[in-house]
Order: structure tokens, then sequence, then C-alpha cells
């Protein structure tokens, strides 16, 4: 078997992050991936937040810029929400991630593709993964919301989800390209929302349930159709699949094995993003465990657990949400609220959310010179 540090499982956001750090710190590392391109099967709209796109410093043309949010209530009313300085990127998703494969690469990461780990045997104090014959000191699983990792070593698993369905389209007009288009509607997408991003080339239309919901995305499709001229647009590609919901689970980390991303369940319950804490919490895993590796540290979990989202408060929203779903006409009547709005701008514009204390300060000293929220 080939030796290794550490082994990665999975090449997503975290794995690739956490990859690129310990390579870069001297590190044998390598990932494991099942696909066989890493662009392949995407299962994430791809959206950044702009602390997102500063801290991985993504190459001008695998993102574009985009400016606000348009919120919808069910009967088509909508709102703009926009901060000054602040922007998402819609990005070309499948070719972001081959970049940020090639990333880690050129920090002597090994990416090996179409590699379906599922065994795992501890011996003489290495893990290791016949089928892709290789050992390591270290694993980390990032192989996504039902990780085998997770339930090969005793490590705690997701348990709550919201499923996901997604159609890139060619040829949609009449969206204005400068807004994610956000759609709350408790009967189309209860516990969630659905969304059209104008994208790098492509329009996305997707939306999100919460199980045991089953998102009816035709229904979705042909509602948005009387709002947006769909007589042009043709279907490119689909994707689909499970978003944690739950929180971080319990028990994330064991003598050898950390999980990260999905499969820690470092995703917001109640926003459903996971991007940017798998790419930040995954640069400081890569550097923890080289420390770790080195002789400097107990166990890496220590050194990033300050970093551990803490999702209480949006856990208690998420179970408000899924057990109290609001009729249709309150969202009509919600937009037309001050304090609705407000809200909204800091789920929308702050990565920290209504604990933020900086979204606060703005939304509290908010003026008409600087105005948070745009008719």
């Amino acid at each position: 078997m080939k030796e290794y540090d550490v082994a990665i499982i999975g090449g997503g956001f975290a794995g690739l992050a956490c990859a690129r750090k310990a390579a870069s710190q001297g590190m044998r590392t390598v990932v494991l991936e099942r696909k066989a391109d890493l662009g392949n099967n995407i299962r994430t709209t791809g959206i950044l937040v702009k602390e997102a796109a500063d801290l991985l410093n993504l190459p001008q043309h695998l993102g574009k810029s985009i400016g606000g949010v348009r919120l919808y209530s069910p009967n088509g009313n909508s709102i703009d929400l926009c901060s000054p300085g602040y922007s998402f990127v819609a990005t070309d998703t499948p070719e972001m991630m081959r970049w940020l494969g090639r990333q880690a690469e050129w920090a002597w990461a090994d990416i090996r593709l179409s590699q379906n780990v599922s065994e795992f045997y501890q011996k003489n104090g290495k893990i290791q993964m016949p089928e892709a014959g290789v050992q390591a000191r270290f694993v980390v699983g990032c192989d996504g919301a039902r990780s085998s990792v997770a339930k090969r070593f005793g490590l705690s698993s997701n348990q709550q989800f919201l499923m996901g369905v997604e159609a890139e389209y060619e040829g949609i007009e009449g969206l204005d390209p400068d807004r994610l288009h956000v759609f709350l509607d408790s009967e189309l997408a209860p516990g969630y929302i659905g969304w059209i991003v104008p994208g790098v080339g492509v329009q996305q239309v997707g939306i999100a349930v919460r199980q045991p919901h089953k998102p009816n995305f035709a229904k979705f499709e042909a509602k948005m159709g009387k709002w947006f001229d769909f007589s042009k647009a043709k279907v490119i590609g689909r994707r689909g699949g499970l978003i944690p919901c739950g929180g971080v689970v319990r028990k994330w980390h064991a003598n050898q094995v950390m999980l990260l991303g999905d499969s820690a369940g470092m995703v917001s319950p109640l926003t459903a993003g996971g991007i940017y804490p798998s790419i930040e919490i995954g640069l400081q895993a890569g550097h923890a465990i080289s420390e770790h590796l080195k002789g400097r540290l107990d166990h890496p979990a220590a050194n990033i657990l300050d970093m551990i989202p803490n999702y209480h408060f949006k856990g208690m929203m998420r179970w408000s949400m899924d057990h109290f779903v609001p009729p249709n006409f309150t969202y009509d009547i919600a937009l037309r609220n001050p304090v609705f709005r407000r809200v909204a701008q800091i789920l929308f514009f702050h990565h920290r959310g209504l604990l933020s204390a900086k979204a606060w300060k703005e939304i509290v000293f908010m003026n008409e010179k600087h105005p948070l929220i745009a008719r």
C-alpha cells in the first residue's frame, strides 16, 4: 500500500481545501474521490457569499458578481435586498471544482478519481483502505451528507435533511441579471425556498423542501413560466441531492479521524449555506492536522473547535419552520413589513446570520444615504 500522512475521502469544497493546506505544509496528502471528474454530478448551486469568494481568490472567469436578492411572495410581489459593498458570486461550479482540484495538486496533493472507498482497517497505527491501495496516519471524511466514514468509525451521522432539485437552462428571458431570485412558497417549497440564479452562461432554477416532503419541480417550473419567459429556454442539465439541516453532528471526530463539511453537518439549518464554512474550516483543519502529525497538537479538532458554527438559534428557527408552516398569504403580508425585511436582510447578507453584531449595527444605522433595503 502507498503510504500517506493524510487521506481525504471526498473531493468537495471541504476536502479540497483541507488537502491544499495539508499538502502545502509538507504532509503527504491524497484525496480519494468516487467520481471520474471533480466537475461531474455537482450537487450544489455553487453560489458563493462574498467572504468565500475573497477567501478562495477565485479567478474572474469562473464567477459572476450578483449585487443583491429579489425576494418574491407567492403572489408574485417582490422586494429587492442589497448591502453596500456586498455581493454574491454565481459560479461555473464544475469548472470551479476542477480549479480547486488543480490548486490542491499544485500544493503536491494527489487527487485520485474513480475511487469508491468503503472499507477501512486500522493496523500498526495507520488506517488502511485496501480498495484504493492506500494507508494513512489520519483520515478526513468529506464524503457527503450520508458519510460512509462516519458509519465505519462510529461517528455521528446526519439525521435531518432538505431535498433539493435543480435544472440548468439556457434562454430564460425577463430575469434581472444582477439579482438572485428567491421565492417563498409554503405549498411548493415547505421548509425552504425556490430560486432562479442568472449564472455563468446558464440560468439555474431550483427548489428544496424539508423531508419528508418531496419537491414538485414541474409545478414550480410551471409557476415560474407565468412570471418569466421560458418560450426559448431549454434544459441542459439537472442535479439534486440531500442537504443536511440538523446542525453539526454530536460526534464528528475520533482518534485518527475527522469529519468536515456536509459529512459533519456543518451547514446552516436555516439557510442551508455550507460552502463558506467548508472552505474556512477545511483550510484550518489542514493546518491543524499537519501540526498534530508533527507532534505539536494533541488532536487537530482542538485547534478548530472555536470555528465550528453554533447553530442553536438557527436550529430553533428550523424547528419552528418545520412545525409551524406559515400559510402563503402571510408571506404576501410579510414583504410589506419593515421588521421582516430587516431580518431577511441579515440572513442574506451576513454569513454569521442573526447573531452577527456587524449585521445589526448596519441595520440599526440604516439611513437614506446608504439604504440596505431597496424597493
